[in-house]
C-alpha cells in the first residue's frame, strides 16, 4: 500500500517485530516551515481534524492522527485504538445498531469506506490501501430487497492493498495480503496472499517470509 505513514513501511508477518519509528513533530514542523511554508496548512487541518475526533467525538486513541475531510457517522459506535494514521476524505459509518472496532497502530489510506451496520473488527498494525470499500451490508434481491447485515473481520498485521472490495461475512486472517483490486466474497486464511475477482488465495506465508517481498 503506498502511504506516506512516517511509521509503515509494508506488509510484514513477524508477529515480534513492532514499529520502532517516532517522528519528532517539532523538528518535522521546522523543516516544512523552511522547505515548503504552504503545507504547514495542511497540518493545521490535521491537527483540527485529530482534534474534532480525539477530543470532541471522542472516538480516537491517544497518539492517533486524523487526515482532513474524514467523515465518522455513528462516531458513538466507533473505536479507534492508538497511534492510528488516517490519511484523507475516509468515510466511516457504524449505523444506530452497527460497530466500528479499529486496533491499535492501524493505517488507512485515502478514500476508504467502511460501512458497519454489522459490526467491523481490524486488528492491531493493519494497513488498508486506498479507495478500499468494506460493507457488512447484503439485500435479498429475490423478495423484497431487505437489508440483512453480517459481520466482516480483519486479523492483525494484514495488508489491504488498494481498491480491494470486501462483502458481508468476511474474515480475513492475521498476516494475510489482499491483492490491489480484488474483491473478497469468502474468508481469507491467515498468512495466505489473495489476490482476484473473486478473491483466491496464490500462496501461503511462513514466518520466515517477514524478511522478503510477500509480492515475489
Amino acid at each position: 500500500m503506498a502511504s506516506d505513514n512516517p511509521r509503515a513501511s509494508g506488509a510484514t508477518a513477524d508477529s515480534e517485530v513492532e514499529p520502532t519509528y517516532e517522528l519528532d513533530k517539532s523538528l518535522y514542523l521546522a523543516r516544512l516551515a523552511r522547505q515548503n511554508p504552504s503545507e504547514l496548512l495542511r497540518v493545521v487541518a490535521v491537527a483540527l481534524t485529530t482534534f474534532k475526533f480525539r477530543y470532541i467525538k471522542r472516538c480516537a486513541g491517544t497518539g492517533s492522527i486524523i487526515g482532513p475531510r474524514t467523515m465518522i457517522i455513528n462516531s458513538a459506535n466507533v473505536r479507534i485504538g492508538a497511534r492510528c494514521w488516517f490519511q484523507d476524505r475516509i468515510y466511516i459509518r457504524a449505523g444506530t445498531q452497527g460497530r466500528v472496532e479499529i486496533g491499535n497502530r492501524v493505517a488507512i489510506n485515502s478514500f476508504v469506506r467502511m460501512f458497519g451496520h454489522g459490526s467491523i473488527v481490524v486488528g492491531d498494525d493493519t494497513q488498508i490501501g486506498p479507495c478500499t470499500l468494506i460493507t457488512t451490508t447484503d439485500h435479498d434481491f429475490r423478495g423484497q430487497m431487505e437489508a440483512a447485515f453480517k459481520p466482516v473481520r480483519i486479523g492483525a498485521r494484514a495488508w489491504i492493498g488498494a481498491n480491494v472490495t470486501i462483502l458481508p461475512g468476511v474474515t480475513i486472517g492475521d498476516y494475510a495480503v489482499i491483492g490491489a483490486g480484488s474483491v473478497v466474497t469468502k474468508s481469507i486464511p491467515a498468512r495466505s496472499v489473495a489476490v482476484g475477482v473473486p478473491a483466491r488465495v496464490i500462496r501461503r506465508l511462513e514466518v520466515g517470509d517477514a524478511s522478503r517481498s510477500t509480492t515475489d
